[in-house]
């Protein structure tokens, strides 16, 4: 299941009543773990399109319900189940179900599961800063990201570098590999892997009357543009992932 959500009018109206000023945070996050008081996260790739973050969230705890003004964001489940909510609705996530939500829209992801729940959450333009909480369970409503006390040194985590394409990374118990896509014959030997799910890291596919098919952080099933004719792959790289 892949869910795509845009901004409601509620998104909106509930926006407009939260002050909201960016404030560029100043830190390397890429030797680092985040500590949240429903789990962690850390960095696990980056370029200048997209992040990619590692989440982890206890059993019975949730993020915030909070929005990106000015990002879109996707999730991935990796292991685990997860309530999903928005304003709108709740569904419960398993693994290699992904959401994909337009700037604006408020949501929340609680582990429903015993041994809590792991994912991936992709980012664009990378802002971690951009953050605007409407309810919270810790008190944060009216902070920021989280600040230096809550960020530690920690190498010893699984990431992909830039230069890592065509490598295949063994990350909660899911094979991950970075592929650089040309034509669609590079599709079909991904669809041939038989992987689950592809998420869009870099560039675009664009059809041949030049409309955008798909961009960063989108997330699609590979098999869906095999039959796609007369597209172009702009600096098109993806993360394939297999269960």
């Amino acid at each position: 299941m892949i869910l795509h959500l845009n901004p409601t009018k509620l998104d909106r109206d509930y926006l407009a009543t939260r002050p909201y000023k960016a404030v560029p945070i100043v830190a390397d996050f890429w030797t680092t773990i985040v500590n949240k008081p429903w789990g962690k996260e850390y960095l696990m790739y980056r370029n200048q399109q997209v992040e990619v973050w590692n989440l982890f969230i206890n059993q019975g705890k949730a993020t915030s319900m909070h929005c990106h003004p000015n990002k879109k964001t996707a999730l991935v489940i990796l292991d685990g189940k997860a309530q999903f909510s928005s304003l709108n609705e709740s569904v419960e996530l398993s693994p290699m179900c992904a959401v994909i939500m337009e700037p604006n829209v408020f949501h929340s992801t609680q582990a429903i599961s015993s041994a809590g729940v792991k994912l991936l959450e992709f980012e664009t333009p990378p802002m971690k800063h951009d953050l605007v909480r409407l309810e919270d369970k810790y008190g944060r409503v009216n902070e920021g990201y989280e600040g230096p006390e809550k960020i530690t040194p920690h190498k010893d985590l699984a990431r992909f570098a830039v230069i890592d394409t065509n490598v295949v990374k063994n990350i909660c118990d899911s094979n991950m590999c970075i592929k650089p896509i040309n034509c669609a014959e590079d599709v079909i030997g991904i669809v041939n892997e038989i992987n689950d799910l592809a998420v869009v890291l870099s560039g675009s596919i664009v059809s041949k009357h030049g409309d955008v098919l798909c961009g960063p952080v989108d997330i699609f099933h590979p098999e869906e543009f095999v039959d796609t004719d007369g597209t172009f792959y702009q600096n098109f790289q993806i993360l394939t992932i297999k269960r």
